[in-house]
């Protein structure tokens, strides 16, 4: 198996690397644009220095470790025809056979995706998070720990979904859209919003 280069050093990293390693997966090395962490290490793996190592000539294996959706649409952008992007799901989630799941997103453990959920491209399925069948969840979303999607449920590219945050079945979320922390959903939301409470509703209204 080749080795894999992990890009990002921070917190959510250690997850991903924990999850690499539980999967099998040999770990090449971290690359990290702060100095300050360079020729440190995470969970015992090197930080080896910045993101420009990264180069087509070696077309490295590489999975984005950034919790930011912003921050992980930006390097899958920039380095789309550099790094070979992978996937990987912790040996203690599960997911059925009929899951769909696009390069470069990480499921971690204890995480359930149930039938025919179709999941885009450098998504996050965070700890403990549940996708029931037949959801639709686009690129760049970031369900945090103990989210949980009824059947049906699709989130728009970009959004962001808080820990223990719950959707009824059938809901749209809109793109890049925040839902807060223990809200639920039980009408479709519009892109580009913050909404927050039992029932979710739209905090104010942010930039696009």
């Amino acid at each position: 198996m080749e080795e894999v280069v992990v890009i990002g050093a921070g917190g959510h990293a250690k997850v991903v690397v924990a999850t690499l390693l539980a999967s099998g997966f040999t770990i090449k090395g971290i690359v990290d644009d702060s100095p300050q962490k360079w020729q440190t290490k995470l969970l015992d793996i090197p930080v080896i220095g910045p993101l420009e190592l990264l180069s087509e000539e070696n077309s490295p294996l590489a999975i984005i470790a950034i919790g930011d959706n912003e921050d992980r649409r930006a390097i899958a952008e920039r380095f789309r025809n550099v790094c070979r992007w992978i996937s990987v799901t912790h040996p203690r989630a599960f997911v059925h056979p009929s899951v769909v799941i696009g390069e470069g997103t990480v499921v971690f453990a204890g995480s359930v995706i149930q039938p025919d959920t179709v999941i885009g491209n450098h998504v996050i399925i965070n700890t403990g998070a549940t996708v029931d069948h037949d959801c639709t969840i686009g690129n760049f979303v970031h369900l945090a720990p103990g989210v949980h999607l009824a059947g049906g449920v699709i989130v728009g590219e970009g959004s962001f979904l808080g820990i223990g945050s719950a959707v009824i079945p059938r809901k749209r979320i809109g793109e890049w859209t925040r839902v807060g922390a223990g809200a639920v959903v039980i009408r479709d939301t519009p892109p580009h919003v913050t909404v927050a409470g039992v029932p979710a509703k739209p905090l104010q209204k942010e930039k696009s």
